[in-house]
């Protein structure tokens, strides 16, 4: 990453912790990870295909992250079905203010996911004032003792993982979990994040089931309207370093978030706790797509 004056980008939005956004709105199922594959077929056949765009703002800062404003916007769509397997497509643009600079923080990732849970592809891409500075690609296969990576950027190499979720069983895992009353899980994850190669581990808190018939901070009226009718659980989550297993002490989460989870997939009011500063994504737009059907078998 370039450096800049009073802002260091390992703790600001393009280096590893904007990434960790990916997973505040991908969301997902912090189950027990014994629970994979089709334990958790009921909630993968709700989950709708859509698009989702948040406006993120910075809602507080410490004087040591150096960052002065922050803005942005998110864009996320998922689609797929329990047949055809999921795809997700994520972007999180950026303007920071840090000290005298202003930084135009683009962060794009595109994963598919198969319908058995079986295996896993991701790129993802970071660009700080239209220069690409990062690229992570690669795949994930499960095998008999866990997961094996197979790296292509930014070096080639195969990594062994013990077993963990893919991203959309992870949401899938989540919103059976809260549908079941259950208040906390946890589970190892593995979206790609990082160089590729580490598995994330996830604490949840899921609260009761509630109508949110009010629009949130920063939704619009229709979005409100839209979603009034549907159920919700309000639900934070803590992602922990895997790397940080045998460490002595408290172990400090790398990441947290807060958002309203619907039964279809849908989050509204994130929140993301970063060291240094909070941000919220207020959203602003939402689309159905048409979904993909599952075709008879004979």
């Amino acid at each position: 990453m370039m450096p800049t004056e009073g802002c260091n980008l390992t703790t600001t939005p393009g280096g590893r912790k904007e990434h960790d956004v990916l997973k505040t709105i991908s969301l997902g199922g912090f189950a027990a990870i014994l629970l994979l594959g089709t334990a958790h077929a009921a909630a993968l056949g709700d989950l709708r295909s859509h698009r989702a765009v948040y406006d993120v703002e910075m809602i507080e800062s410490s004087e040591r992250s150096g960052i002065g404003a922050m803005n942005g916007r998110i864009v996320y769509e998922i689609s797929g079905s329990v047949c055809d397997g999921f795809a997700v497509r994520f972007r999180f643009l950026t303007n920071v203010q840090a000290g005298r600079r202003s930084l135009i923080n683009d962060q794009r990732a595109t994963v598919y996911e198969s319908a058995e849970g079986d295996s896993f592809e991701f790129v993802s891409q970071g660009y700080l004032n239209g220069q690409k500075e990062t690229e992570v690609k690669g795949s994930a296969e499960r095998t008999a003792k866990g997961l094996e990576v197979t790296l292509e950027d930014p070096e080639e190499k195969i990594v062994e993982l013990d077993d963990a979720m893919f991203q959309t069983q992870h949401t899938a895992a989540l919103i059976d979990a809260a549908r079941d009353g259950e208040t906390v899980l946890e589970a190892r994850v593995f979206d790609g994040s990082d160089n590729g190669d580490v598995l994330n581990k996830t604490t949840s808190f899921i609260g009761k089931e509630r109508l949110e018939r009010d629009a949130q901070p920063g939704e619009p009226d229709d979005i409100a309207e839209m979603l009034s009718s549907k159920p919700s659980w309000p639900v934070s989550v803590s992602y922990f370093s895997d790397d940080d297993e045998d460490q002595a002490g408290e172990r400090l989460p790398t990441f947290r978030t807060s958002f309203l989870m619907l039964e279809d997939g849908v989050s509204r009011d994130l929140i993301m706790r970063f060291d240094d500063y909070e941000l919220r994504g207020a959203l602003i737009d939402l689309e159905y797509l048409p979904e993909t059907l599952c075709e008879a078998s004979n």
